[in-house]
């Protein structure tokens, strides 16, 4: 039980007492930086986030993501929602790279996998677990869905059907990579 009328409690008190006061003379204050700040910080959350790639299978592991930006090119980072499956739940958020644009075409030969007959990579016959891969789609990349690739071996992309094209609609932006 705590003793209200201690000496400990009511400098405990006293404390916080005077914290809240120079808070509260600072806000009034400093009150348009801090109306700047909050601003500046509801409007960049709308645009931008933090991006984490917890594995290996990218260079880079901190991103700066621009939302919403779908105008994408060959070879230039990507971050999408995962659909769910596999090891992941949906809704996890990915970065790859754009290998494979609409109208490009994939192939496989044996195991290897071609986007407009460029070597992209090899796709392993089993994951790490064990688990039996099948390889991702091919032929012709539809509109509004991108080929995603990660140099990494274990790299779950679209090498592999779990995967597979990347719809349009599960884009989140482009991730800048920070380091």
């Amino acid at each position: 039980m705590i003793a209200l009328d201690s000496p400990k409690t009511r400098y405990w008190l006293d404390q916080a007492a005077a914290l809240t006061r120079k808070l509260t003379d600072s806000v009034y204050r400093w009150r348009w930086a801090w109306a700047v700040s909050l601003f500046s910080f509801i409007v960049l959350t709308q645009f931008y986030s933090i991006g984490i790639n917890a594995s290996d299978s990218l260079p880079d592991h901190v991103f700066l993501l621009r939302k919403n930006d779908r105008g994408f090119h060959r070879n230039d980072y990507i971050s999408f929602r995962w659909h769910g499956g596999g090891p992941y739940g949906a809704g996890v958020t990915f970065t790859k790279i754009v290998k494979g644009l609409p109208g490009d075409r994939v192939t496989f030969r044996g195991r290897d996998v071609y986007v407009n007959d460029e070597y992209i990579g090899t796709a392993k016959e089993r994951a790490k677990t064990g688990q039996k891969l099948a390889l991702g789609p091919d032929g012709v990349i539809p509109e509004g869905h991108y080929f995603v690739y990660a140099p990494n071996s274990d790299s779950l992309d679209s090498r592999y059907a779990l995967t597979g094209w990347i719809s349009q609609k599960a884009v989140r932006g482009r991730p800048i990579p920070l380091f």
